[in-house]
Formats: C-alpha cells, sequence, structure tokens
C-alpha cells in the first residue's frame, strides 16, 4: 500500500472541524480527501459509495451517531477502515468504538500528527480488496 493513495472520508457534524483535518491530511501526498459528511447516515452512504480506505468518524453527530454509523459501516462496507475521532475521552468510550470494529479512537485534541498516523496505520491494516 506504500505506493498508493489513502482515500479518506470524513465524517463530523463541525464543519470548521472537517476543514482542519482536511487542510491537515492534504498536506501529505498519499492522503486524498474523496468525500466530507456531516451525520452518521450520510457517513454509512460515503463508506458504501466511495469505497474509502479510511473513515474518520465523529461519534457525536445528530440522529444517528457515530457509534450506530459504525455498526453499519462495519457490516455493510467491511473494507473500509474507521478511525473514530470524538471529543469524549478515549477511555469512556474507546473500548466500545473498538470491540464495534473501529481501528482505532482519537480524542479530538489528537495533534495532526497523530491523526495522520492513525489515518495511515488503518490503511495499512486493511485487507486487500
Amino acid at each position: 500500500m506504500a505506493s498508493s493513495v489513502i482515500r479518506v472520508v470524513i465524517a463530523d457534524d463541525v464543519e470548521a472541524l472537517r476543514a482542519l483535518v482536511r487542510i491537515a491530511l492534504e498536506e501529505h501526498a498519499d492522503i486524498a480527501i474523496v468525500g466530507e459528511v456531516s451525520d452518521g447516515l450520510s457517513a454509512v452512504e460515503a463508506a458504501r459509495d466511495l469505497t474509502p480506505d479510511v473513515m474518520l468518524l465523529d461519534v457525536s453527530m445528530p440522529g444517528y451517531d457515530g457509534l450506530e454509523a459504525l455498526i453499519d459501516i462495519r457490516a455493510q462496507s467491511p473494507t473500509v477502515s474507521v478511525v473514530m475521532l470524538s471529543g469524549f475521552a478515549a477511555s469512556r468510550l474507546a473500548p466500545q468504538a473498538v470491540e464495534l470494529g473501529a481501528h482505532s479512537y482519537l480524542e479530538k485534541g489528537a495533534s495532526f500528527e497523530e491523526i495522520v498516523g492513525a489515518v495511515r496505520s488503518a490503511a495499512s491494516s486493511k485487507q486487500p480488496r
């Protein structure tokens, strides 16, 4: 996977956060943002329709939250690796997110380097399509 571009979808209801994460990720030639969505249902649809390598998925979104979306993404799009990105402390939700199929869990205070590292790690752990 080292020579291919990592296709990423960002799912977060806060537009400013999506923009910051997009800018940080797009600085890396091996990462391409292929979609951005603002709710859990759209995240499930984006995983299915855009077939990203990695989805950055917020936990707290209106209506259909990230944990609900994670269950459906894992069921419907098993080749998509999911990195949960949340304002909730990792100690509170990380075990549940990983049990439901997330590759990893980052708090929103994570550095851009940590986010990039998590995206690369998630992409490298993917099963070949």
